[in-house]
């Protein structure tokens, strides 16, 4: 089989993607971001949701552990801190001690799946 020079220039001139290839390729990295994006967006809220409940039960036993040395609860997170509770960023804490003997721990972060949870040391539930 021989082949002219015309067509050597033909073979040789052949480079890059047609546009039907690239316009495919375009379309499947679309459909993955539109698969991907609301992916990432529900674990990041599952994670904040974490953060929040991983708080409140380090909280609480913290609660349990000046309960333990001063014979009541705290009402700062102060208190708690020096127990050795450490806060997590961007997580507010509030503390409320509804009789001698319980309290509730509300913890709440933006963009979870719910705007706060509470911890009742009555029933040990995060609701």
């Amino acid at each position: 089989m021989r082949l002219n020079l015309g067509q050597l220039k033909l073979i040789g001139n052949v480079k890059g993607f047609s546009l039907l290839e690239l316009l495919v390729a375009m379309a499947i990295i679309g459909l993955l971001a539109a698969i991907a994006i609301p992916q990432f967006s529900s674990y990041r809220a599952r994670a904040v949701d974490s953060q929040m409940k991983s708080d409140l039960k380090n909280a609480a036993l913290a609660m349990e552990s000046y309960f333990a040395d001063k014979k009541s609860y705290p009402t700062s997170l102060t208190a708690i801190s020096n127990v050795g509770f450490t806060q997590t960023e961007g997580v507010s804490l509030t503390i409320a001690v509804t009789t001698p003997s319980s309290f509730t721990l509300t913890a709440t972060k933006p963009s979870g799946t719910q705007p706060s949870f509470t911890f009742d040391s009555l029933t040990g539930v995060i609701d």
